[in-house]
Parts: structure tokens; C-alpha cells; sequence
């Protein structure tokens, strides 16, 4: 029998749990950092996605303009790997999560 990773029985878990309801958020969430860097992953999160729309929390004005830079390239991103429809991205000023 062939070993699977455990990161990928892992992101199955988080899926099924998730189920079709949430598979468009958990998806984005889960590669958030793919698709902005490493740098703006930290400074960012995504929050929801409500008709069409993304909720992208933002640490700071700075980081938000870098973020509305990159949207169409977000967007497209999403739609070239997910098959689905985003229209829109809207970014909100939040503090940064806290770190357990």
C-alpha cells in the first residue's frame, strides 16, 4: 500500500467537514498564500465569500492598496483554479488574528 501524506488526508478532512456549503471559502483560505505571497498572507486573511463576493480582512490602508493592485489577478486566479464565478473582492481594515 502506498504512503499518503498526511497534509493531504488532512486537507480531505477539512473538506468533507467543510462540506459543498463552504468548499469555495475553504478552498481560497487554504491557498491564500499561493495567491498572494507570503508577505500579504500575513497581513491578510479572507473572511467569507457571499454571493460572488470576497470578504478580505486587512491588516492596515498600506497593505490594502497592495491588495486592490492584485485584485483582478486574485479573481482570476480563483476562476482559472476553481471553476467558479468571483465578481468581486471587498477589503475590510481588521487587526491582525491572534496567534495562539
Amino acid at each position: 500500500m502506498a504512503l499518503i501524506p498526511a497534509g493531504s488526508r488532512i486537507e480531505d478532512l477539512i473538506y468533507r467537514l467543510g462540506g459543498e456549503k463552504h468548499k469555495r471559502f475553504i478552498h481560497i483560505f487554504m491557498n491564500w498564500k499561493r495567491i498572494v505571497g507570503e508577505l500579504l498572507a500575513e497581513k491578510s486573511y479572507p473572511i467569507k465569500i457571499d454571493r460572488d463576493t470576497l470578504f478580505v480582512a486587512v491588516e492596515n490602508n498600506a497593505w490594502m492598496q497592495e491588495l486592490v493592485l492584485l485584485k483582478n489577478d486574485i479573481i482570476n486566479y480563483y476562476k482559472k483554479n476553481c471553476h467558479e464565478d468571483l465578481n468581486d473582492i471587498i477589503f475590510i481594515i481588521k487587526t491582525k488574528r491572534e496567534k495562539k
